[in-house]
């Protein structure tokens, strides 16, 4: 149960509260509506700058991507859960729908590939599962036990996914990996990418760090310019 994981060091306040709905609904709203204007980049710096990093670390004290000196490998390796292992499977199924359902447009811009891959996959796979599980910790923590907690569980909960699918849909919609419908393959991604989110909160609270999130999303992104040889470097600037 999810009760069971309860972070005795992260105290939201109703601050917490309100900037967790902000960032669930205003934000990818603003996000879209900027891109439109300006480009990804601007709300890209809003989306993983403020939001996802320097929010996070003011309200919870830790971006939870803490490393062990001297003792790394064995840290990691306590990462290599059953919880770990069967979620990576299941973005492993997931990547291979992806080949089927994605469009292949091929290397056209080499320099622009190689930078999305070196550098967007890995900062979107460690950035916005940031705001995201500040957004559910928010509500879930902000009672530590009772029928008040459960509330809270389900109310965060709600806006987790609904931060999750409005950042899709109103903005990384508009410019990200296109994808043709591919019957079967298409309503697997979706269930799959359905059940990953929850996931990850599991997976977060069970390991008390981010790096075992952040190396599953790392894995789909990385596969997914791979296939399709995306740059997203035309959709950072309008130019006017």
């Amino acid at each position: 149960m999810l009760s069971d994981f309860v972070h005795d060091n992260y105290h939201p306040k109703q601050l917490d509260l309100i900037i967790a709905t902000i960032a669930a609904i205003l934000m990818p709203i603003i996000a879209g509506y900027l891109f439109d204007i300006t480009g990804a980049l601007i709300p890209m710096a809003i989306y993983y700058g403020l939001f996802a990093i320097l929010i996070v670390k003011w309200r919870k004290g830790s971006l939870d991507y803490k490393i062990q000196r001297g003792n790394i490998r064995q840290q990691f390796r306590s990462y290599l859960t059953p919880l770990f292992i069967s979620l990576f499977a299941l973005q492993g199924v997931l990547v291979i729908t992806s080949w089927f359902t994605i469009i292949h447009i091929g290397i056209l811009d080499p320099l622009g590939w190689i930078l999305t891959l070196a550098i967007w996959a890995p900062i979107n796979a460690f950035s916005e599962q940031l705001i995201w599980l500040y957004t559910f910790d928010s509500y879930a923590e902000f009672y530590k036990e009772g029928r008040k907690r459960s509330i809270m569980v389900f109310v965060g909960g709600a806006l987790y996914i609904t931060l999750i699918g409005m950042i899709h849909a109103l903005f990384w919609g508009k410019f990200l990996l296109g994808s043709n419908y591919v019957f079967l393959f298409t309503e697997l991604f979706f269930i799959i990418q359905f059940i990953m989110p929850i996931g990850y909160v599991f997976l977060y609270r069970r390991t008390g760090s981010m790096w075992p999130v952040g190396f599953i999303h790392l894995f789909l992104n990385v596969t997914g310019v791979l296939f399709s040889g995306y740059s997203i470097i035309p959709y950072l600037l309008v130019l006017a």
